[in-house]
C-alpha cells in the first residue's frame, strides 16, 4: 500500500472527535464551534484515524461530508435509529450495526454507522452507545494504541466484536433475574412486570442479532479492498459468534415465557381454589338464608311459628339443610377434579 495523505479542511464540533496515533501517543482533535485546518500524513499506509460523531445536526453532517468527500444524503441516513443492520459497498464501504443500549431504564438496540474509506473510519451515533464511550475513555487514557498500528479492518473487527460482547452483558444481566424470578415468592407484581419487560427487551435482541448476522455474513465474504483475508477470518469468527449469541437469547426468551406461563398457571389455580370457597360458602348459606326468610315474614298463620319448639325445629331445619348441601358440594366437587 502506497503512501496516504490527507490534506482536508474539518469542521470540528464537541460531538465530532478525532482520533490518530503520532509517536506512539494517541491525539484527541477537537475544537468547539469553530473551523480548523488539519494536515496529516500516514507515511506507513497502515494506520488507522477515527473520527467519532455523536448526537449530530445538518451542520456536523455537512462537516463529515466535506471530510470524506461522502455524499451528504448518505450521512443523512444515521438520522433514522430504526435502520437495519446492513453493508453497502461502492466508493466508500458503509456498516450499519445494531448494539444494545439502556436508555430511560429500557434495553433497547440502536444502529451504530461505520464508514470506512481507506484507513479513516467514521462511526456516526445518534445517541451515544457504551462500546464507543468506552473506546474513546480508554483512547483518552493512551490505550488500545494497537487498533491504530492495523489496517481499519481489525478496527471495525474489534468494534463489532464488543457490540456482541455488549449483548451478552446484558443477557447475563437478564440471566440473573431469571435466577430470582424462578424463586415462587419472588414473583412479586413488580418483579411480573420486570420479566415482561426483559422479554420485550430479548425480542429487541432477536430481531437486532438475526440483521446483524445478516450483515456479518456479508463482511465475511466480503472481497472489499480495504478487507485482508484475516480479516475475513475475523469477521467469520464475530459471524458464529453471533449465532451462539441468538441461541442464547433464544433460550433466556423461552425460559422467561415458560416463567411467566408458571406463574399465569399458579395465579390460576389460586383463584379457582378461591372460587371453590366462595362457591361453597355461597351455597350453605342459600338454604339457610330462605328459611330464615320464609319465617320471618310479618303474616299471620306461619306454620310451626307459634309452637313451644319452633325455634330448636326451624335451628335443627337449618344446620341439616347446610349439611345437605355441602354433601351435595363435595359430590359434584371430586367430579369436577
Amino acid at each position: 500500500m502506497g503512501k496516504v495523505f490527507y490534506k482536508v479542511q474539518v469542521f470540528l464540533f464537541w460531538m465530532i472527535e478525532l482520533f490518530l496515533l503520532k509517536e506512539e501517543n494517541i491525539q484527541r482533535l477537537e475544537h468547539s464551534y469553530a473551523s480548523k485546518t488539519l494536515e496529516w500524513m500516514n507515511s506507513s499506509g497502515k494506520g488507522t484515524i477515527w473520527i467519532r460523531c455523536v448526537n449530530h445536526n445538518s451542520e456536523d453532517l455537512e462537516a463529515l461530508a466535506e471530510l470524506t468527500k461522502i455524499p451528504i444524503e448518505e450521512f443523512k441516513e444515521s438520522l433514522d435509529e430504526n435502520e437495519r443492520s446492513k453493508v453497502s459497498v461502492s466508493k466508500h464501504l458503509e456498516i450499519v450495526y445494531r448494539a444494545p443500549t439502556a436508555q430511560n431504564g429500557e434495553i433497547i438496540t440502536l444502529p451504530a454507522y461505520i464508514y470506512s474509506i481507506g484507513s479513516l473510519i467514521v462511526t456516526i451515533e445518534r445517541t451515544p452507545l457504551k462500546v464507543l464511550s468506552d473506546l474513546s475513555a480508554a483512547l483518552m487514557d493512551n490505550k488500545r494504541r494497537f487498533l491504530f498500528k492495523k489496517p481499519g479492518g481489525y478496527f471495525i473487527f474489534y468494534v463489532l466484536d464488543k457490540v456482541n460482547d455488549e449483548f451478552l452483558h446484558f443477557m447475563d444481566k437478564i440471566s440473573i433475574k431469571v435466577e430470582m424470578f424462578r424463586d415462587r415468592g419472588a414473583l412479586s407484581k413488580e418483579n411480573i412486570q420486570k420479566i415482561y419487560d426483559s422479554s420485550i427487551a430479548l425480542s429487541y435482541f432477536n430481531q437486532a442479532i438475526i440483521a446483524n448476522i445478516e450483515a456479518l455474513n456479508e463482511l465475511r465474504k466480503s472481497y472489499y479492498k480495504l478487507f485482508s483475508p484475516e480479516d475475513r477470518k475475523n469477521f467469520s469468527e464475530l459471524y458464529y459468534d453471533a449465532l451462539q449469541i441468538l441461541d442464547t437469547e433464544k433460550v433466556q426468551r423461552d425460559v422467561l415465557t415458560n416463567l411467566f406461563n408458571m406463574h399465569s398457571t399458579i395465579s390460576g389455580n389460586e383463584m379457582n381454589y378461591f372460587m371453590k370457597i366462595v362457591a361453597l360458602v355461597a351455597l350453605l348459606s342459600t338454604l339457610p338464608n330462605i328459611i330464615t326468610s320464609i319465617f320471618s315474614m310479618n303474616i299471620k298463620h306461619t306454620p310451626i311459628i307459634d309452637g313451644q319448639y319452633a325455634f330448636y325445629v326451624i335451628l335443627a331445619v337449618i344446620i341439616m339443610s347446610s349439611a345437605a348441601s355441602y354433601f351435595v358440594y363435595k359430590l359434584f366437587s371430586r367430579k369436577w377434579q
